[in-house]
């Protein structure tokens, strides 16, 4: 088996929606206006209902509100509502999965963290075009959902592996299947034809050094999940004083990507409000954050 081959079989189950492939026509023609994808757009309530919380969320921290979804459009831009379009898909697409093999409250909110905090470390870093570090770190982790929606029963030997010889997820999932949720998760993400600069960075972000392409964004989306893993970790509370080893390890990072520690030290209390709001617009309803 390999990545190509399981996102192939279930290409019937996992493939994009009309109103989706509708949008991605309309922004790849050169002569389409923002009018023409809100008539799209507002066809669908919810998705209009979750483009307009998001433009007025601390996301975006607009001086006043947005009351159209034309008027969103124009301030997010073609990319970034495709990536939306996507992202909101793919919040709805693995819905229902069994809440014991694993929590989707948790998993989305750690996917927004680390979408956001690679938006911030792009902007630290003067990479352009930061909205596509936000989707690459929001669905970093999407071929978790994959193995636990199209492969439960096998993917209870990397369960038994880890729980056995004490080894990480990664390592017992390159056991058992050949590849890991990286590899798969961009497999999908290619499928659905995101650029490559962030199926790419998704595949490598387990292991920057190994990027031959976008090598910074890849260190950046892996240093971003660290960050996301912080945020949700009993270990602290955001906004007080830092764990020691969770410090020493936001030090190491700011080292690794050569900004000044305090910067890093000061990120998940920066970006909390916003990682909260979003996750409110992608998850409405969400018990996780009251």
């Amino acid at each position: 088996m390999t990545p190509q081959a399981l996102v192939r079989s279930t290409e019937h189950l996992l493939s994009l929606p009309d109103a989706a492939l509708r949008i991605n026509q309309l922004i790849d023609r050169p002569s389409t206006r923002p009018e023409d994808l809100a008539e799209v757009i507002l066809c669908d309530p919810a998705l209009s209902a979750r483009l307009l919380r998001l433009v007025n969320s601390a996301y975006y921290s607009r001086p006043r509100p947005i009351d159209t979804v034309s008027q969103a459009i124009q301030l997010i831009g073609f990319d970034a509502l495709r990536n939306l379009v996507i992202a909101t898909h793919a919040v709805d697409m693995f819905k229902g999965l069994p809440p014991d093999k694993i929590n989707m409250e948790r998993f989305w909110f750690h996917g927004v963290a680390c979408g956001i905090a690679a938006r911030e470390l792009a902007l630290h870093k003067y990479i352009p075009d930061g909205e596509r570090l936000f989707i690459a770190g929001l669905l970093h982790a999407l071929g978790k959902l994959m193995f636990f929606s199209q492969q439960a029963t096998v993917y209870l030997q990397v369960l038994k592996l880890i729980e056995r010889d004490g080894i990480d997820v990664v390592i017992a999932e390159e056991r058992v299947f050949g590849f890991n949720y990286a590899d798969l998760g961009a497999e999908l993400l290619r499928s659905w034809r995101f650029p490559d600069s962030i199926w790419q960075t998704v595949a490598y972000h387990l292991n920057p050094a190994q990027a031959k392409t976008y090598r910074l964004e890849t260190e950046i989306l892996h240093g971003a999940a660290q960050v996301a893993s912080i945020m949700q970790s009993s270990t602290i509370d955001v906004g007080s004083a830092l764990a020691t080893s969770v410090s020493e390890m936001l030090h190491q990072l700011a080292l690794s990507l050569q900004l000044k520690p305090q910067t890093l030290a000061e990120l998940p209390a920066e970006i909390s409000e916003r990682v909260v709001d979003v996750f409110n617009v992608l998850i409405p309803g969400s018990q996780l954050t009251d």
